[in-house]
């Protein structure tokens, strides 16, 4: 699994508008809308929105990965948003999210989101990768990034 393979610069906003955890989560759907095989966008904000309410999807150290499952998308979709000033997200450790990865998957596929969602966790152990994320210029520069962090090189 290589996130590369999922997302390209066209799946990368850099300056999220969102000012709370609902208007981001609404502002990366609208991206996955555009840019994925989304069929109805409502759909997978609702489901986005049940699960972030089974528990918050904030974790450590600035990163959030909401996440939900849908059968308004085909296949495995991801977004990334990034956020300079950082937003509350409810995160583990009560400090602002400012790297978000927005992952939705069919209901009928479990492999490729879960296998996702553990290569994120690994990447953004990394301090540099995270570093390089949130102060990353354009979204062809995050492209780069990940796909440096995941052929093991560090820039």
């Amino acid at each position: 699994m290589r996130l590369a393979d999922y997302i390209t610069s066209d799946h990368i906003k850099i300056g999220l508008e969102g000012r709370n955890k609902d208007e981001v989560i609404e502002e990366l759907v609208e991206l996955c809308s555009e840019v994925c095989d989304v069929s109805d966008p409502d759909a997978v904000l609702q489901a986005v929105l049940n699960r972030e309410r089974d528990g918050s999807t904030g974790l450590e150290k600035g990163v959030a990965i909401p996440h939900a499952k849908s059968d308004a998308v085909g296949t495995l979709s991801i977004v990334v948003g990034i956020s300079r000033e950082g937003i509350d997200f409810e995160a583990q450790d009560g400090k602002p999210s400012h790297l978000f990865f927005l992952l939705v998957a069919p209901t009928s596929e479990s492999g490729p989101h879960v296998q996702a969602i553990a290569k994120i966790v690994k990447l953004i152990k990394i301090d540099n990768f995270r570093e390089q994320m949130i102060n990353a210029q354009t979204p062809e520069d995050v492209v780069k990034v990940i796909n440096s962090a995941e052929n093991g090189e560090e820039e």
